[in-house]
């Protein structure tokens, strides 16, 4: 069974996140629900930040952990050095596909 949750709760829960450190908000989205699932690690496919994504399927929630990169050179100043700083998380409601209905013939 899966929870509903309004936009201001999804919002509370995004804020709650946003203030801990990557590492502590990973724990606390796996302390919410037993069975969240890791779908995306630091993917960052064209967009200037990486993303973190966990389905909860029993709360219904897709939470998505906002990283950005930031390079500064190395001393011979040839090589970059890239550090991520964890700046957001976003909370949304799990799409579900529909029911499947039996077909009456």
């Amino acid at each position: 069974m899966t929870t509903t949750f309004t936009e201001e709760e999804r919002q509370k829960i995004a804020q709650k996140l946003a203030g801990l450190s990557y590492r502590k908000a990973r724990k606390e989205i796996r302390k919410m629900d037993a069975k969240a699932n890791l779908k995306i690690w630091r993917n960052g496919a064209k967009t200037g930040e990486i993303h973190t994504m966990y389905e909860l399927p029993t709360l219904g929630l897709k939470i998505s952990l906002v990283e950005i990169g930031q390079a500064t050179p190395i001393e011979d100043g040839k090589r970059l050095k890239k550090e991520y700083f964890y700046t957001e998380a976003r909370v949304e409601s799990l799409a579900t596909p529909p029911a499947r209905q039996r077909r009456r013939e």
